[in-house]
């Protein structure tokens, strides 16, 4: 994939869902998009709040979990490199960027652009949390019956957390099994 082009101000032109969190890889870095109703105290604190991360992975199923303190308490994404386009994360002792991106719902305009960064240790468990997906036979209907029963299991972030193979707080790892 060509490195995406965004700018505050400018319509963020990919189809994601009103009300909704995605989660895609930009040239080897994760991007959050986050596309909500927001005010003004809902921009400044997705700007200025402490992020957290985590990763929590069972029967091959991965999940992003994060928090910015302020705008979104703890929440998770599923994610899986087969629905991803010829991307990789390379496995290397350097902190992993994430860009973060919100968008008005209403308008698809965006309001704020954030980089923050994890640990090169969540960067190489999540690189072997992947490798593990690419070993795997993928099928989309059962990636999603695995999700579905994932949050029948968890039916709270924070019971994920408990379980988390990393979590970090502004690239500091807090736990790491």
């Amino acid at each position: 994939m060509d490195i995406l082009s965004l700018t505050v101000g400018k319509t963020f032109s990919f189809d994601v869902p009103e009300e909704s969190m995605s989660i895609i890889l930009n040239s080897g870095a994760p991007m959050l998009v986050f596309n909500f109703s927001l005010s003004e105290k809902n921009i400044t604190a997705f700007r200025n709040g402490v992020s957290s991360f985590g990763l929590f992975a069972e029967k091959n199923l991965l999940f992003f979990l994060f928090k910015i303190e302020g705008f979104l308490d703890w929440s998770d994404l599923a994610f899986t490199i087969h629905l991803v386009q010829d991307e990789e994360i390379e496995d290397h002792d350097s902190y992993l960027p994430f860009n973060l991106v919100l968008v008005d719902s209403s308008t698809s305009i965006i309001k704020a652009l954030r980089m923050v960064t994890v640990s090169p240790t969540f960067r190489s468990v999540l690189v072997r949390a992947i490798e593990r997906q690419h070993q795997e036979p993928f099928n989309v209907i059962e990636y999603y019956k695995g999700i579905k029963v994932i949050y029948d299991t968890y039916p709270e972030v924070v019971l994920m957390l408990k379980k988390a193979l990393i979590v970090e707080q502004g690239g500091r790892t807090f736990k790491d099994n």
